[in-house]
């Protein structure tokens, strides 16, 4: 029997700020305008059932604040189930997350990309917040985040 395989996608993350309002852009391959997030579809990597995707969350900081993401994985990113019909709820610091299909699981030494695996095991909406912290604030103290939530839409399970 042969070993999960994985296929990697990066996204590039950009953050800027306009005034006091931070904004997120996303640039991927797997990047869907028309729903605000990242789509995923296993046969269209050629990957089965039991493999999975690994995305790198690579941030590039423009705000001058020195943005990166926290020191732990669940806090860099909190993930819930959307519902059918949200418009899709973005998960918060009072939310608990489900990292049952998307598990963040990395963050690099620099704390500029986080390593998250998907499962995606079958045809279902995920809303996910990822969160950063300015220069020198490394604190666990979620109320001090800089957030951005778009959705991951799973389309097939191989």
């Amino acid at each position: 029997m042969s070993r999960p395989r994985a296929k990697l996608h990066e996204v590039t993350v950009t953050a800027s700020k306009d005034a006091d309002e931070f904004r997120f852009d996303a640039g991927s391959e797997i990047w869907d305008e028309s729903i605000s997030g990242l789509c995923f579809r296993k046969d269209h990597h050629g990957l089965t059932k039991k493999d999975y995707h690994l995305i790198e969350f690579v941030l590039t900081d423009r705000t001058g604040e020195g943005l990166t993401f926290p020191n732990a994985p669940h806090q860099a990113m909190w993930v819930t189930k959307a519902n059918a019909g949200d418009k899709h709820p973005c998960p918060n610091a009072e939310t608990p997350s489900d990292y049952s299909v998307i598990e963040p699981m990395s963050i690099s030494d620099d704390r500029r990309r986080l390593i998250v695996r998907n499962d995606n095991p079958e045809r279902e909406r995920w809303a996910f917040t990822l969160n950063f912290v300015k220069r020198e604030d490394h604190s666990a103290d979620a109320s001090h985040y800089v957030s951005w939530d778009p959705i991951i839409d799973n389309h097939n399970g191989g």
